[in-house]
């Protein structure tokens, strides 16, 4: 039997309501952050692409970086 099998088999013999939905809201929360965000292959070359400006030496200062996101607003 394998462990799959093996949790399966110990949740069927749970009788507990309570513990059953905290099993429940635990496996949620897990599936929850495992599928969370998964990045496209966009969003990936752009983090890339900013590690490679960052890795150059092309950065800006917190306050120039809100100067631009204001000029480009």
């Amino acid at each position: 039997m394998n462990i799959k099998e093996k949790i399966i088999e110990r949740v069927n013999d749970i009788n507990d309501p309570q513990l059953l939905d905290e099993l429940l809201q635990a496996m949620e929360l897990e599936h929850e952050i495992e599928h969370f965000h998964q990045l496209t292959g966009e969003e990936k070359m752009a983090i890339d692409e900013g590690i490679k400006d960052a890795d150059a030496g092309s950065l800006h200062s917190n306050v120039e970086a809100s100067q631009l996101v204001k000029e480009c607003l």
